[in-house]
């Protein structure tokens, strides 16, 4: 396994307020890396936090999957113990026909995790309970001196004078407003001005996690639960994926496919749950295995995917109020990165803050948050799109095209004896992706522009120091 990467970050000269609507992940990330950065944080969150950060028995939200590029900002927090105990290492990726007229799904093909791969990357690929991810962030934003307010609905916010209104009536000052409010963010409305437009699509994803002794019980899902693949069936207009979570005693599911007409009683929240013939599946499109699981679920969770234009700024233009995780970005639903460009956010908001000198300077360094993040945001929402659409092709000639490429992609046992064009069709997107590193792009926007923000262009930029520290099998 790759060695845990610690940082030792500096700390600002000046200690900013910073008020963050939304105890999401993106949220407690934010407050977690800009209080180590030295500032005051006080997070906001409507609820009364317990189904979220304090529970770790609640399945509701199902698995997340932590690429590289996630996994080493939060092994770089301290988080890698946790991750050790809570997360599950992925080793490959399994894709596999999910609609047959056969006993079984037929063997697309396998891309493999090989160890060389992900010791250069320096990270893991791993699967987490969201309910696990939340409660370690909650804890080290508490350890660290975040303050966390529950109960704490945010129902006005200010760009000019700073400060947001709760509905109790009591006011909040503050140098920084951080929305990590979601989807429907009360904050990004601010910031732009106005409402975003939305477009009520019918691409859905249902969730549900199956108890493993139950999948034990069958012999051809008995093997689903005595590793760490990610297990992936792509069928008529669907794909489902599933792995193993929560020490082991889940496996967790997403189901993704496109409703043939609106359905009005779905939204973008994660708490409805409905039995499985609510949804009045064919289960006769699915193969024998992934009929069962279906049939195992008890409570179903779906989330429909509203569509929201790019934003064209993530800060207002006052400077005031800035937005992290699904209000600057909302992906599709049950994505691979969308918690990880949430952890990327607030990793380069912490490093850029961990720099600053004097408050006239919040605006250059929101510029350079606006600049380091939107493009990358913005490729991954297309990725995530392109990926999907790729995967839940209709049965027929594009389909059958597409599983010969995998297949032929797939076919190599080790992934260094690829030529380099099979390596770029296997590997090139999800390179891209995983060896995207947020503090190296914050740290050498302070190389490049810090001495003339301090204005004494020979002074020379401070980056973190590291400590690296190989595990026993490394």
């Amino acid at each position: 396994m790759p060695g845990h990467l610690a940082v030792n970050y500096r700390r600002a000269s000046i200690s900013l307020r910073i008020t963050i609507v939304g105890g999401s992940i993106a949220g407690l990330a934010s407050a977690y890396a800009l209080q180590k950065a030295g500032h005051e944080v006080t997070v906001l969150e409507k609820t009364d936090g317990k189904a979220r950060v304090t529970d770790r028995s609640e399945k509701s939200r199902g698995g997340l999957r932590s690429p590289p590029n996630m996994t080493k900002i939060l092994n770089s927090w301290g988080l890698g113990p946790s991750l050790e105990k809570y997360g599950h290492r992925c080793t490959q990726f399994v894709f596999q026909k999910g609609s047959i007229k056969g006993e079984s799904g037929e063997l697309i093909g396998i891309m493999k995790l090989h160890e060389q791969f992900l010791r250069d990357l320096m990270a893991d690929f791993l699967f987490i309970q969201h309910g696990d991810l939340q409660t370690m962030l909650f804890e080290q934003a508490a350890q660290e001196g975040v303050q966390l307010r529950f109960n704490s609905n945010v129902t006005y916010v200010d760009s000019e004078a700073v400060f947001v209104t709760l509905e109790s009536g009591e006011q909040i000052d503050s140098d920084v407003v951080i929305g990590a409010d979601g989807f429907s963010s009360l904050v990004r409305t601010s910031v732009i001005g106005k409402k975003v437009a939305e477009t009520r699509e019918r691409d859905i994803s249902l969730n549900f996690t199956i108890p493993t002794h139950l999948m034990r019980e069958e012999e051809d899902l008995l093997p689903l639960t005595e590793n760490s693949d990610w297990a992936v069936w792509l069928g008529d207009r669907y794909m489902l994926h599933g792995s193993i979570v929560n020490s082991g005693q889940d496996f967790s599911i997403t189901l993704g496919y496109t409703l043939p007409e609106d359905a009005p009683e779905y939204n973008e929240e994660w708490k409805d749950r409905y039995s499985l013939e609510h949804f009045n599946l064919d289960l006769q499109k699915f193969e024998p295995r992934v009929r069962k699981m279906l049939k195992m679920a008890k409570d179903i969770t779906p989330h429909i995917y509203i569509s929201r234009p790019y934003l064209d700024s993530f800060a207002c233009e006052r400077a005031t109020l800035v937005l992290v995780g699904e209000a600057a970005h909302p992906l599709l639903p049950s994505g691979q990165h969308n918690t990880a460009l949430g952890i990327e956010d607030a990793q380069t908001l912490g490093s850029l803050f961990s720099g600053i000198q004097q408050r006239d300077q919040v605006p250059q360094l929101l510029t350079a948050y606006e600049e380091l993040r939107q493009a990358r945001c913005v490729s991954t929402q297309d990725w995530e799109r392109r990926k999907r659409n790729m995967l839940t092709l209709p049965e027929g000639e594009e389909q059958e095209r597409r599983d010969v490429r995998l297949r032929k992609a797939m076919a190599y046992g080790e992934w260094d004896h690829m030529d380099e064009k099979t390596f770029k069709a296997t590997w090139g997107d999800e390179m891209d992706l995983f060896v995207y590193d947020a503090t190296e792009k914050a740290e050498d926007w302070w190389t490049k522009w810090g001495p003339l923000l301090r204005g004494n262009p020979n002074r020379q930029s401070m980056g973190p120091s590291l400590q690296v520290s190989i595990s026993k099998d490394g």
